[in-house]
């Protein structure tokens, strides 16, 4: 007799592998895919970001070691004089005639790399025969595995003349030029380049050293025991992306060249501010014209490596990588860094300057103060409107004194931030023109602080322009300039604590950046007729941003504006009290802004509109609090306590 087993269906087996179970098996094999492929390219792209990072703190320990031989960094490359006529060599076309070893040439020895480094001869040309297989060679070191276009098949392709060409490897590393501005310093009265480029040049003696506020420049070394910024605050080496296509000159390791080997003039006073910047002007290289020709503008755009097609000369170059919304900085102290492409555009410019005050760096939150993306809290007045008599207990006018002169500035609405009529350009999208009103009115200097009223209250004239600069003798009218912005907060108190002061009163400050606009503009709500070049027949002493420019003048040797303010177009530019934001005209209050409440960089104005006709993204007047310049100087606000009759 059959027994059943217990727990054995009555029914008769099923063999094989029925529909419904190869869907259900298809859905699990879906779905697992689906969990597991962003874990699969989460994986991957966290292997390449590691390696990229070892790599750079392999440069960082061969860095050290040079320092600890030299007792200095070295420069961002040798440019040879020797075999050019001219002393340009920040603006030649060629290159190769005179660019020798650079920073990752002189690091070869420190990394491992002695026998590479035994072939190279420095007293020629990178670009000679004999350097040829020192830079055609292809680093592991100087490559990040998330940049496909950093490979044999896509060197860089120098072509000096017809039917001849110089190959170059790829690489994925530059030292830091600097975030400085791309133009020299310090400018002039048309426009001032407060933290420029400097250029050293001798035709007798054959000198040429070229470099910025970063950590090396061209000719020219600097020790560590020069910079202010500290060594965990302050970045050597950016992460950059190898050329899209051979004519591109980025990402070339052995080359030392700007956007080749060097991020250079990469900060707020440029269009090239940040890491992975996508303006189309952004990047100004050699070669850009033929490149876009040759790939096309679209490809550019799509690949995330635009540059400017008019342009033809290295002039700056900004960090670039193929990771995902940042890219990689080592610091001096080693420390290797993944930065947000988002990063506040001053904070990115103070950590690349190693002129930077270290103290400015909160050493215990500093990874969050990379990850600030923007300051957008605002800041508050220096007094509150309690402290403040009210308006219509001003004077028409004030002499205080020291017989500096104040003219009473009516309150009124304006359109702040109106573009120049004669540049038939609109300005940045995140630069609009904006409705602000100031609701109460201010005594405003008439003239610009003078040599002689800096001098007697603050003991000494650092200005440039005294009587041996210049034709006049009295440079004591002359207006004060060559002070940082924090001079200005200290000649301020010392102003405000001098007896008489003090006992009627008195408290000066710098205007906001919206009282000094509105002042200039003396509240009118009209563009301003702008021309690029200045007609000769113009008497008026309006300076910004029209060639040529004007000599620095005593103060008040022009006319006044309707609001009885001299030299507000013209003369030296000005220190206001806000901290800049590029793109704080988008969101500031539309009563009495204040600029932001925290920020590195200081707003300077010296006529009507910020960007004096320019038509991209360049703040050239915009200075770190802790720089100077000879054509940059100040006027103050007479804020009034008690009303002016009592004592």
């Amino acid at each position: 007799m059959n027994r059943r087993q217990p727990g054995c269906s009555t029914q008769s087996s099923r063999m094989g592998i029925t529909k419904r179970d190869v869907i259900v098996m298809i859905c699990l094999a879906f779905l697992l895919i689906a969990i597991m492929s962003p874990l699969i390219v989460y994986s991957r792209e966290s292997a390449r970001l590691f390696h990229c990072q070892a790599n750079l703190k392999r440069l960082g320990t061969g860095m050290q070691a040079y320092q600890a031989t030299y007792e200095s960094l070295p420069p961002a490359a040798v440019w040879s004089t020797q075999a050019m006529h001219s002393l340009s060599l920040n603006m030649s076309t060629r290159p190769d005639l005179f660019t020798h070893a650079n920073w990752a040439v002189m690091l070869l020895p420190f990394v491992g790399q002695d026998q590479l480094a035994d072939q190279i001869d420095f007293h020629q040309a990178i670009s000679a025969e004999k350097n040829r297989e020192v830079r055609t060679a292809s680093l592991s070191l100087m490559n990040c595995p998330a940049d496909s276009y950093n490979l044999p098949e896509n060197p860089h392709v120098f072509e000096p003349a017809p039917e001849r060409s110089i190959e170059f490897a790829r690489g994925n590393y530059a030292i830091n030029g600097g975030s400085h501005n791309m133009r020299l310093a310090p400018g002039s009265t048309t426009i001032p380049a407060g933290d420029g480029v400097q250029l050293k040049t001798d035709q007798t003696t054959r000198l040429f050293q070229y470099w910025g506020n970063g950590v090396a420049g061209f000719n020219i070394s600097f020790r560590q025991e020069e910079f202010s910024n500290g060594s965990s605050s302050l970045v050597v080496f950016d992460e950059i992306r190898a050329g899209i296509h051979p004519v591109d000159p980025r990402g070339v390791w052995a080359f030392g060249q700007i956007a080749g080997s060097v991020t250079w003039a990469h900060g707020v006073n440029g269009d090239d501010y940040g890491p992975n910047n996508q303006w189309p002007r952004s990047d100004d290289i050699l070669g850009c014209a033929r490149l876009h020709e040759t790939v096309g503008t679209e490809t550019l755009t799509r690949e995330g490596m635009p540059c400017v097609s008019y342009l033809d000369s290295n002039t700056n170059a900004t960090a670039r990588s193929s990771h995902t919304e940042g890219a990689n900085v080592l610091f001096l102290d080693g420390a290797s860094r993944f930065i947000s492409n988002q990063i506040d555009p001053g904070l990115w410019h103070a950590i690349h300057s190693r002129e930077t005050p270290e103290e400015l760096f909160q050493s215990d939150n500093f990874a969050d103060q990379l990850a600030t993306v923007d300051f957008e809290s605002e800041a508050t007045p220096q007094s509150s409107q309690s402290e403040r008599i009210q308006a219509g207990d001003l004077p028409s006018e004030l002499i205080n004194s020291l017989g500096m002169q104040f003219a009473l500035i009516p309150a009124g609405t304006f359109m702040m931030g109106i573009p120049d009529h004669g540049n038939h350009v609109n300005p940045p999208q995140e630069t609009p023109a904006h409705s602000v009103s100031i609701t109460g009115a201010y005594l405003m200097g008439r003239y610009e602080v003078t040599q002689a009223q800096y001098l007697q209250v603050m003991g000494s004239n650092p200005s440039y322009h005294t009587s041996e600069h210049s034709f006049e003798e009295a440079s004591n009218l002359y207006p004060v300039e060559q002070v940082t912005w924090y001079d200005t907060q200290e000649f301020c108190r010392r102003l405000s604590d001098i007896p008489e002061e003090k006992a009627r009163g008195r408290h000066y400050r710098l205007p906001t950046e919206a009282e000094w606009e509105y002042a200039c503009r003396a509240g009118s709500n009209k563009p301003f007729s702008w021309s690029r070049s200045r007609d000769q027949s113009d008497d008026s002493g309006h300076a910004g941003g029209i060639r040529p420019p004007l000599s620095v003048a005593s103060a008040g040797q022009y006319s006044a504006n309707p609001f009885g303010l001299y030299d507000m177009r013209g003369n030296v530019w000005e220190w206001c009290s806000d901290w800049f934001d590029r793109d704080y005209y988008s969101r500031s209050p539309r009563e009495n802004p204040q600029g932001p409440a925290q920020g590195f960089i200081k707003v300077v104005r010296g006529t009507d509109w910020r960007f004096t006709g320019e038509i991209c993204r360049i703040d050239y007047s915009m200075m770190p609090p802790w720089k100077s310049n000879r054509f940059v100087g100040f006027r103050v606000i007479c804020e009034l306590h008690q009303k002016p009759d009592s004592k």
